[in-house]
């Protein structure tokens, strides 16, 4: 009875504790936090008909950026794949664009296919230089390679479709030039190839890596300068020299000039000269000795510090006087050359006046042959002076010659320009 009594106040006590903890309301708040958590799991869920395949959906509540997130609202692991968000793909930039070329200490080493092309090009600008020269006179101009024919400087692309350089090259961007190797060796201390002449092919390009111009030549990298240097090389081939004048035989310079001529012959000859045209560098004479007016030469000559020197003696012999000169004084003003060119005339020079002084007798304009001083002719025009200073001007015509006495050269050689645009005007000594 008693442990019966014991048990009966145990449990009362045991219920009044119970009753005691549930009004203190320490169950009810681990209850609604509960409720909560089943709550928000409500809202996640979606439903599906019966028969479909279930699919895992995520909610991401949206959560203040300080607040933690409870552990418990993580998505369960599940073996169905969910949808991966998408990721913006980073930008890839090409290396080409963001790398840095190297510096030009190293450059020419690293870029040495740079170099060949350079070189490529040179190469193929001097054979196309050597084969149409003369056919399409082709220049330096300003020191630039220059088509006169076509008015046209000569570039990659030009020689690309002339079948000179390869076609992956047409779009190279670089100058072609043609120099005196003597002013490339000044921005230079290391001696040119021997095999490059006087005046050669040289490419130049801006370095890519720098303001450093290259210049490479036909026998391949020649040097680097600075774009002041560039200027100044590409200046040197400025054609002005001064106003152009033709000299007389009063004028100082005209007897100073023709006793050059005379040094540089190794003879005090005395000169019938047709014709002397000169600029403050550069001067064109055209002369014969008097013992053979009709073996007409044509010399071009350089001052060098007030003294002058015979820089071309064969002009007369040359059909392409623009290019014959250019190609060895590329700076020369080609405006200076006179009209004519004695080359087209070598062959059809007189040499017997036999028939020019029988008219002249005949028609009582002289007496005698010996009467003339000084006579030379064409097969079509001839002209003469008499010591006594007159002067006759003949031209070939079906029933022989027609002669008739004009007042000076000046009027002689406009007649015969009058006549014949290209007349050979330089059978008429100067005055």
């Amino acid at each position: 009875m008693k442990n019966k009594a014991f048990k009966k106040a145990f449990h009362f006590f045991s219920a009044f504790m119970i009753c005691l903890f549930s009004a203190s309301g320490c169950t009810q708040q681990e209850y609604s936090n509960t409720a909560t958590e089943d709550t928000e799991a409500s809202q996640n869920q979606v439903i599906i008909a019966e028969g479909t395949k279930p699919q895992i959906q995520q909610y991401t509540p949206q959560t203040p950026p300080e607040q933690n997130v409870p552990q418990k609202q993580e998505a369960p692991t599940s073996n169905t794949s969910e949808p991966k968000p998408q990721t913006e793909t980073p930008t890839v930039v090409s290396s080409e664009k963001t790398a840095k070329p190297p510096s030009f200490l190293s450059w020419g080493e690293s870029n040495s296919q740079y170099w060949t092309n350079l070189h490529s090009v040179a190469k193929a600008a001097s054979s196309f230089y050597m084969d149409k020269a003369v056919q399409q006179t082709i220049l330096s101009k300003k020191g630039q390679l220059y088509v006169n024919s076509t008015a046209c400087y000569v570039t990659t692309d030009l020689l690309s479709e002339s079948g000179y350089l390869q076609a992956s090259l047409s779009d190279f961007d670089c100058d072609i030039l043609l120099l005196k190797s003597s002013d490339v060796a000044e921005y230079t201390q290391t001696e040119l190839p021997s095999a490059i002449q006087n005046v050669d092919i040289f490419t130049a390009a801006k370095q890519p890596s720098g303001s450093k111009i290259l210049l490479c030549s036909t026998k391949g990298k020649i040097t680097s300068i600075s774009q002041e240097q560039y200027n100044g090389l590409l200046n040197k081939y400025d054609t002005y020299h001064g106003r152009i004048a033709k000299l007389s035989p009063q004028m100082e310079e005209y007897e100073r000039i023709l006793n050059f001529i005379r040094v540089y012959e190794g003879n005090y000859d005395q000169y019938y000269v047709r014709d002397i045209r000169a600029d403050e560098k550069y001067a064109v004479v055209t002369f014969s000795s008097q013992s053979t007016p009709n073996n007409v030469k044509q010399y071009v000559l350089i001052n060098e510090d007030g003294f002058w020197e015979v820089a071309i003696d064969d002009l007369d012999k040359k059909s392409n006087l623009h290019y014959a000169v250019n190609s060895v004084l590329p700076d020369f003003n080609l405006s200076l050359l006179p009209p004519y060119n004695v080359y087209f005339y070598k062959n059809d020079m007189k040499a017997d006046f036999s028939d020019v002084l029988k008219h002249m007798i005949t028609y009582e304009l002289i007496e005698q042959q010996s009467q003339v001083q000084y006579k030379c002719g064409t097969t079509n025009y001839c002209y003469m002076v008499l010591y006594g200073g007159e002067r006759y001007l003949g031209k070939k015509i079906e029933t022989g010659w027609d002669v008739w006495k004009v007042k000076s050269a000046e009027d002689a050689v406009s007649a015969m320009e009058l006549d014949n645009q290209n007349a050979p005007t330089f059978i008429v000594l100067d005055e």
